[in-house]
């Protein structure tokens, strides 16, 4: 026998109705990453609470009706949205692995305004705390008012600070990552100054706002594939879930419905014949295919066992990028985010940069004692490396 469906959820038609729907939603998904979203939704809600209704459909009957002004257009924009957000979380929370690996790297800042809020502390300069950073600071200043120029965003960023980050995250230092959520910072990117021409096409002498225009060019698009370091604490978390340091616990999804007791029949579905004589078929059955199943809401909570397979009950196919959430596939997940992580702190003595990237240490397994036998008598040999 199946088990019962999930408690069947209302399309929100209100504001509030969606509020508390994002937050239900949110409620399920893993303990690591439900705070941001919590904090997220509620404030973006919560600092557009006094906004003016979105505009309502014109009726038929009315000839003329006057545009919707611009803030309730932004918010029926706003709406649209927060709907797309509720989808992309249903479809997470039952088993979209793209989707959820989505989330994560929003909640770990790969992606996102998060991103936007690390990489903004990488860039903002630290306050001069002895006499060889405050000389450096005062150099500066009298270099920009040597090339006879006014102080741009460029002055305003701690450019050594972003060129140490970068040679890491470009250099062996960093893990290869697969499905990188910001493209490689090529050769020509990583050394800014060095790339930008001395002369113009004309062999002449490259005019100095040029030749200021074009070095910013450069750091704004290094700065757009930067993966800015983590706090030390998030990425010590991290580490210790993908090394098994601490218990990972798979979060428990929405909760069931408990089957009638009084023996009421179920009413049939009622087939709507209206929108297959006069949509086309693809459009109709939409919802219903492996791409948008989760989407749509049909998802796979109810399955049942036959002869040891696992199958959807009452459906033909199987949802496309589902999967079953283990505490092995959580680590193999935030492997791939901790790898694409990185903590960044000041030496001891001031001078440079200690950055460590998030890669497991690779341990050869030991042979147990039962198969010892088969090792005795070896010979302990070390590989030569090659060019030695």
């Amino acid at each position: 026998m199946s088990r019962p469906p999930p408690l069947p959820l209302p399309h929100p038609t209100t504001t509030i109705h969606l509020y508390r729907h994002l937050l239900r939603e949110s409620s399920y998904l893993p303990v690591l990453i439900r705070p941001f979203f919590d904090d997220l939704i509620t404030s973006r809600f919560h600092r557009h609470r006094l906004d003016p209704p979105p505009p309502s459909s014109p009726s038929p009957s009315s000839s003329s009706s006057s545009p919707p002004s611009q803030p309730a257009s932004q918010t029926a924009t706003r709406l649209k949205r927060a709907h797309h957000s509720l989808r992309h979380l249903r479809a997470a929370n039952h088993g979209d692995l793209p989707r959820m690996r989505k989330l994560l790297l929003l909640a770990f800042g790969r992606t996102g305004f998060k991103r936007r809020q690390l990489l903004s502390d990488l860039l903002h300069p630290s306050t001069p705390t002895s006499d060889a950073e405050l000389e450096r600071y005062i150099s500066k200043a009298r270099q920009i008012q040597s090339e006879n120029r006014k102080p741009d965003w460029l002055d305003q960023w701690d450019v050594d600070k972003l060129k140490a980050f970068v040679k890491s995250q470009t250099s062996g230092q960093a893990p290869p990552v697969v499905n990188r959520p910001k493209q490689q910072i090529t050769a020509f990117q990583a050394q800014p100054e060095k790339q930008i021409p001395r002369e113009n096409i004309w062999g002449g002498e490259l005019n100095g706002k040029v030749k200021r225009t074009k070095l910013k060019k450069v750091y704004k698009q290094v700065a757009d594939k930067v993966l800015p370091p983590v706090p030390r604490e998030e990425w010590e978390l991290l580490r210790d879930l993908v090394e098994g340091r601490e218990e990972w616990v798979v979060p428990e999804g929405r909760r069931k419905r408990v089957e009638a007791i009084w023996g009421v029949e179920e009413k049939e579905l009622d087939w709507n014949w209206q929108r297959y004589a006069t949509q086309p078929i693809w459009l109709v059955d939409r919802q219903r295919s492996r791409k948008n199943m989760l989407l749509s809401g049909l998802t796979p909570d109810v399955q049942k066992e036959v002869d040891g397979v696992e199958e959807m009950a009452g459906w033909e196919t199987q949802p496309m990028n589902c999967h079953r959430y283990t505490p092995r596939l959580w680590r193999r997940t935030l492997e791939q985010v901790w790898r694409m992580t990185a903590t960044m702190e000041r030496k001891k003595d001031g001078k440079g940069w200690e950055i460590e990237w998030g890669q497991k240490k690779y341990v050869p397994p030991v042979a147990p004692s039962a198969d010892m036998e088969f090792f005795e008598g070896a010979v302990r040999t070390e590989r030569k490396k090659k060019g030695k």
